[in-house]
């Protein structure tokens, strides 16, 4: 079979389209044919060496993959071979077949595509733990949301609205962009390449501060961000471009200050009990409408290299999947 693997941490050339062998499904696990896996932001920064890889080089590239149930382990019992499913992929997802544990596989919803599907397995779980266990955000307060149009950040303007949050603040970088963030009643779309976004931020909560920050982005905007805060405002800082940026003085001056608190989220750092009781409210959600999958963009596995290229030059909107 075809599978994407990562050769070494050299940049996006370390990925090489090869002939392996299919593998085989182990006890509790489940044999995926795979109709579409999904790309997250944590795999680029594999690819450029600034993330954990799962196992020695090379190795089969993929966290999630969405396809159909081809061949089950032993001791699987709530699945069946031709089950639509999604789930996490034990032997890399860019590939023909994969393998899952069977315990963590969700079922497609009715009229989801296996594209759209692979959004729900890290992204949108991500973003509904960090909401629920993470910010906790309250009706009367206002959110402030990074990369809004990305894969997590159309979850986290879906959810929060859903949580009836009385202010959400988008940000977004182009036109584009803002319009869909909009269209998912986001209150306030700003573009952050403005240079008086923080201003407009400023102005949308009546120079009050924002409440929550959901800080996905490190460097300028981050920083800017995390001044934006209210007193007693507390900032979530999670994905993989935050993990390896140092937590400056000014910082926790501003902590102390203003009586405002800091925590990081990691998805892959929950519990499994945590992520299992997360997802039938998520697939409610889903299943009702209230929360809507994006998946307009899809590559081949031979065009691996340009799926990365237009994800990190921010050329995308929701989830970038590749179709065997």
């Amino acid at each position: 079979m075809k599978a994407v693997q990562l050769s070494s941490f050299a940049g996006l050339e370390s990925l090489k389209l090869v002939e392996i062998e299919r593998p085989t499904p182990s006890k509790h696990e489940v044999l995926i044919q795979v109709k579409a896996a999904g790309i997250n932001f944590a795999e680029l920064e594999m690819v450029r060496g600034r993330y954990p890889a799962p196992r020695p080089l090379p190795f089969t590239m993929g966290f999630e993959a969405s396809g159909i149930v081809a061949d089950l382990g032993s001791g699987v019992m709530n699945l069946k071979v031709g089950d639509r499913i999604t789930s996490i992929a034990s032997s890399g997802g860019y590939a023909d077949y994969a393998t899952a544990d069977a315990r963590m596989a969700i079922p497609i919803p009715r009229g989801v595509t296996f594209a759209e599907a692979t959004a729900i397995t890290i992204q949108g779980l991500s973003a509904y733990t960090l909401m629920k266990f993470a910010a906790r955000p309250q009706p009367d307060e206002s959110v402030l949301i990074q990369a809004a149009a990305g894969g997590v950040g159309l979850f986290l303007v879906q959810l929060a609205k859903s949580m009836g949050i009385r202010k959400v603040i988008a940000l977004a970088g182009s036109k584009e962009k803002l319009d869909l963030v909009k269209s998912l009643s986001a209150d306030f779309a700003i573009n952050y390449t403005e240079q008086n976004w923080v201003a407009q931020v400023e102005q949308a909560t009546g120079d009050r501060g924002v409440d929550v920050v959901l800080e996905a982005n490190s460097g300028d905007i981050g920083d800017k961000s995390f001044k934006l805060m209210a007193p007693f405002g507390r900032a979530v800082i999670y994905g993989a471009k935050n993990a390896h940026d140092s937590f400056p003085t000014e910082k926790v001056r501003q902590l102390i200050l203003k009586n405002q608190s800091v925590t990081g989220f990691n998805f892959p750092s929950l519990r499994p009990e945590q992520i299992r009781e997360s997802v039938p409210p998520l697939l409610e959600l889903i299943n009702s409408g209230r929360v809507k999958l994006f998946a307009n963009h899809t590559f081949g596995l031979a065009d691996v290299r340009r799926a990365f290229e237009a994800l990190s030059n921010r050329q995308t909107i929701g989830k970038v999947v590749l179709t065997p």
